[in-house]
């Protein structure tokens, strides 16, 4: 008997759940500014969290003290985005790799991994084939990956709503 997430990996996805996984990967790029903004400022933040435990041992002025805790927060709050946002980026990446296609995988990489346009993408690929081949390979793609986002729970986090 398979269990529900074998079921899942086979099950074919509902248009509804397709459409989710395409949205979740448009937010690639996104994510992925938020995971390299927070590696170029860490150490910045990590310095603010530590100078902001010197900082209220030696003074204890109250209003002072807000804005360092409201430092340190900030400081945190990203932290803690950026290491979700690399979580869902490893996910989807790993979601890509997994297309059985060379082709579609290719196509979905570039179109959302990368961030190139329709046209960009079709020209990258374009080896003298109709923009309808490249229709079914993104189709063939982004199926392949909400399947695979399924089967993970992915499509139930409330990214890409």
């Amino acid at each position: 008997m398979l269990g529900t997430a074998a079921r899942k990996m086979i099950d074919k996805p509902t248009i509804h759940e397709q459409k989710k996984a395409q949205n979740i990967l448009k937010k690639y790029i996104e994510l992925k500014h938020v995971v390299e903004d927070y590696r170029l400022y860490e150490e910045e933040l990590k310095r603010t969290i530590y100078e902001s435990e010197t900082t209220k041992r030696l003074d204890q002025d109250e209003l002072y003290a807000n804005k360092t805790a409201n430092a340190v927060q900030l400081a945190q709050n990203q932290k803690r985005a950026a290491e979700e946002c690399g979580i869902i980026m490893k996910a989807l990446e790993r979601a890509v790799h997994m297309i059985p296609d060379e082709e579609a995988r290719q196509a979905i990489s570039l179109r959302y991994l990368k961030g190139y346009t329709y046209t960009e993408t079709l020209l990258y690929m374009n080896r003298g084939e109709k923009s309808s081949t490249m229709d079914r390979r993104i189709k063939e793609g982004l199926l392949s990956v909400a399947r695979t986002l399924k089967a993970w729970g992915m499509l139930d986090w409330p990214i890409g709503d």
